[in-house]
């Protein structure tokens, strides 16, 4: 009534496996169990199997030889030049005690000194001897005249040196320019206009008009500038952003009021003030 569960050929059973043994009742399980091992799995595949090593194939060994000069193959140049691609070969920057730079030995090594071969050449004619004659009979057909006129004609005129104008022998020289006396007689006429005119207004006015003194005028500065400081203060303290008509208005007052301010402050200062007082 049991059954011992096939196992793969290449698959022996181990010993510690112990059998597995099924009981059935009709041939539903064992069709199950066919149906299991075509499908390939099975309990045996739980069991790890032994790794097996492949065997290492023989080492490569090149056919051709292995001391081969790279200098040797041309690489797909046909005109190979020297150190063009590996650089110097080896050994020749080796350096070589018996060859260094002594003293005296990059100077150029002149010929030794002798006679000088071209002669100075003269810039006279030498003086005739004492037996020496003069060629005699000499006839020119030259026309001095027509060539004096021709080379007058063609020649270009002469340079002439102008000196410097020295500007201290001119005659105007330190004297005052015509125009400038004629615009200081213009502003000293414009002088005495105004001062006409302020003297018809004295002579109006009679002594209701008198010049400030200077007390009186840095009082009335120091009072101005701390006003102002008043009214920059209240400046300052409006708020950063105006939402009603009524701070926009207040702030617009207030710049007016400094500007005014500071305009008469600048009015005063290093200034003659006159105070016309009128009688009401």
């Amino acid at each position: 009534g049991s059954t011992q569960a096939p196992h793969l050929p290449d698959q022996p059973l181990p010993s510690h496996v112990p059998s597995v043994t099924h009981r059935t009742r009709d041939s539903t399980p064992t069709r199950q169990r066919a149906a299991m091992m075509q499908s390939g799995e099975s309990i045996y595949n739980l069991i790890p199997q032994p790794v097996v090593m492949p065997p290492r194939p023989p080492m490569h060994v090149s056919q051709y030889p292995g001391e081969v000069d790279p200098h040797g193959f041309d690489l797909g140049v046909s005109n190979k030049r020297g150190k063009a691609t590996f650089g110097h070969a080896t050994g020749t920057l080796k350096p070589k005690t018996d060859q260094f730079l002594k003293s005296h030995q990059k100077e150029p090594v002149l010929p030794p000194p002798a006679h000088p071969t071209r002669t100075k050449a003269t810039l006279k004619p030498a003086v005739p001897a004492m037996g020496d004659k003069p060629v005699m009979g000499l006839v020119s057909a030259k026309n001095f005249v027509t060539a004096n006129a021709v080379e007058n004609i063609l020649s270009q005129p002469k340079k002439t040196f102008q000196a410097p104008m020295d500007m201290t022998k001119k005659a105007n020289y330190g004297k005052v320019p015509r125009y400038l006396q004629t615009i200081k007689g213009q502003i000293n006429t414009e002088k005495e206009m105004i001062a006409e005119y302020h003297r018809q207004q004295a002579e109006t006015l009679g002594g209701s008009m008198r010049q400030m003194s200077g007390g009186e005028r840095d009082g009335l500065v120091v009072e101005l500038k701390v006003k102002w400081q008043k009214v920059n203060e209240a400046y300052q303290k409006l708020p950063f952003t105006l939402d009603t008509p009524q701070q926009k208005i207040r702030k617009e007052t207030l710049e007016a009021e400094l500007a005014q301010l500071e305009k008469d402050i600048k009015t005063l200062q290093g200034r003659q003030v006159v105070v016309v007082e009128e009688d009401y």
